[in-house]
């Protein structure tokens, strides 16, 4: 009896024991290896076809198109074919003679099953009869906030025509990293233009003008690769060269210890400098609109088959300057035959038809697409806003303003009140406004008083016989000690005028001073907050930072932040000091 129950409890035993599957080891981390390369990586006199890499494993090929970099560049891509372990690279066009070429696969090669990357594997050959070897390093940056510009081709040319970034391929290229750093080996021994480029359309050719560029105005060596030092007790300088030393070997110099250069390069957008009309309508009734693409400083219109003794139209221009609003101050015909000349060689013709006069319009509603605007009516009369808005107060010793819709041709100052704790009290009304549709109220604000501004209906009237209808704000007055100062002692007397730009934390500049002698640069009535200090050497004296010019040889102006995250708090001036004539921004 006693075996039996042994022998059912052993069954038992087994019988329940958790069944799990065998364990496969450690994880793979590791890389694919290369086991042969066919022919041979560094090889001359190459004449193949196709390359064949094999690998100790499977692998996966991903986005060739975008990771692997052949310079110099070919017109056709290869072809990517993977058979069981081996990778075959088939050329789709004829190579180059005497050129040595370089290619490098980035990310796109990873084992199979862990997709672990075999970074950067770089396979180099000549079809003459040796291989280039001299290097060229540096590093990109936008002209603007200095970062560093991943991502974008840096391109040698042989030849120093102007036109090259424009006309032809790179005879050498690569792709700049993380950190805007960029290195471009096995090239000759020659002088090089150098040229940086965000490719947007893929075509290794500067004819986008929303691509940003880099340039250097000379021509560029290329250096020698690096060698490692062999320590030698029987000589006083041994070294020996290393042909798979890389920039992190250590210790590491040139050959005969001389630096090895490094261009760094910024990258801008060349400012649109052509103008043309994008669009010309009529609005509504007396409102003609000119939108250009870029600012117009002056816009001259002619009317055409008609004479005017006086001016028959008032030009109102935009806050970006894009932008013209003409207000017809006469009667003009039905159809207007305009000639605009913004100072260009060509001047445009344009026809508009005058829009009757109803006591409704007809205007555009929605968040901007297509689908979502509509048309609704408003009736045609003048309308005022407020700046700041209702509700909201004007800092101290500024004004309060009042906006129209349509230029003002009469006002009557007996139906503006301006009232102080219920008390009316007298303000100073101006206008600098040549559309004559802004007016500043101004007074002295005091903190806690509650203000408010009352215009009566019939208060304003515009050039269409229109009044506007009753309209009033209110606010609390608010202390200047609510509010900070930045101030900036600039040491001495800049060679060349700077601007001196306030920019907040989202890098908007806020205001701008030009400077051309020592002082102090005041930035009052501030929120508490933190704001950078940027400056810029004026070179041209327009007041404001440009761009470069290729064909010019032209390169942007210099601009740097030099002070960054300055806390300003309420009833505080914070103070910085600066001398222009020791900073490398100006490049002295």
């Amino acid at each position: 009896m006693r075996k039996a129950l042994l022998y059912v409890s052993i069954l038992i035993f087994f019988g329940c024991a958790q069944q799990v599957a065998p364990t496969g080891g450690p994880k793979d981390e590791t890389p694919p290896k290369i086991l042969s390369e066919t022919p041979a990586n560094l090889s001359t006199d190459f004449d193949s076809k196709q390359i064949v890499i094999s690998f100790d494993e499977f692998i996966q090929l991903k986005s060739p198109a975008e990771q692997v970099v052949i310079s110099p560049p070919m017109m056709k891509s290869p072809s990517y074919q993977l058979k069981q372990k081996s990778l075959v690279v088939k050329f789709e066009q004829a190579l180059s003679p005497n050129t040595t070429y370089t290619i490098n696969f980035g990310k796109a090669i990873a084992d199979n099953n862990e997709a672990n990357v075999l970074e950067n594997y770089t396979y180099v050959f000549s079809t003459g009869a040796h291989l280039d070897s001299m290097q060229v390093k540096g590093k990109l940056v936008d002209a603007i906030t200095g970062e560093a510009e991943k991502d974008a081709l840096v391109m040698l040319y042989k030849n120093d025509s102007d036109s090259l970034p424009i006309d032809t391929i790179p005879d050498y290229f690569t792709r700049s990293l993380e950190d805007g750093s960029f290195l471009i080996k096995h090239v000759g021994n020659q002088p090089y233009k150098i040229f940086a480029l965000k490719d947007e359309n893929a075509n290794y050719r500067f004819d986008v003008r929303e691509e940003k560029i880099g340039f250097l105005d000379s021509l560029i060596l290329p250096y020698a690769p690096l060698v490692a030092v062999i320590p030698d007790t029987t000589a006083s300088d041994s070294t020996a060269v290393d042909s798979l030393a890389t920039e992190t070997d250590s210790p590491l110099k040139r050959m005969g210890g001389t630096p090895i250069p490094s261009y760094e390069m910024q990258l801008f957008v060349e400012a649109d400098t052509s103008q043309f009309l994008k669009k010309s309508y009529c609005e509504y009734f007396g409102k003609l609109v000119f939108v250009y693409n870029r600012p117009v400083e002056n816009l001259n219109i002619q009317m055409k088959g008609g004479y005017y003794k006086k001016e028959w139209m008032l030009k109102d221009y935009s806050s970006t300057g894009d932008t013209i609003t003409v207000w017809t101050t006469d009667e003009v015909p039905d159809t207007l035959r305009l000639l605009l000349d913004v100072g260009k060689a060509e001047k445009d013709t344009v026809e508009l038809t005058m829009k009757e006069r109803t006591g409704e319009l007809e205007v555009s509603s929605g968040s901007g697409g297509k689908r979502s605007m509509k048309k609704t009516k408003e009736k045609f009369t003048l309308k005022g806003t407020f700046n700041p808005p209702k509700g909201r107060s004007p800092k101290p010793e500024t004004p309060l303003s009042l906006i129209w819709n349509h230029p003002v041709t009469g006002m009557d100052l007996s139906r503006i009140k301006l009232y102080e704790d219920s008390v009316r009290v007298k303000y100073d009304i101006n206008s600098t406004d040549p559309a004559l549709r802004t007016f500043d109220i101004t007074y002295a604000w005091k903190k806690g008083k509650n203000y408010r501004l009352l215009v009566l209906d019939s208060a304003f009237t515009d050039l269409y016989q229109l009044w506007n209808d009753t309209l009033e704000t209110s606010f609390v007055g608010i202390d200047k000690e609510a509010f900070g100062e930045l101030s900036l002692k600039i040491t001495e007397a800049p060679k060349t005028q700077v601007v001196v730009e306030l920019l907040n934390f989202s890098n908007v500049v806020l205001e701008r001073k030009s400077v051309t002698d020592k002082g102090v640069v005041l930035f009052g009535r501030l929120d508490p907050g933190k704001y950078h200090v940027q400056v810029v050497r004026d070179l041209n004296g327009n007041g404001t930072w440009d761009s470069g010019r290729y064909l010019q040889k032209r390169q942007p102006e210099p601009i740097k932040i030099i002070q960054k995250d300055s806390e300003v708090r309420a009833n505080w001036n914070m103070e910085l000091e600066w001398n222009p004539n020791e900073s490398e921004l100006l490049g002295y």
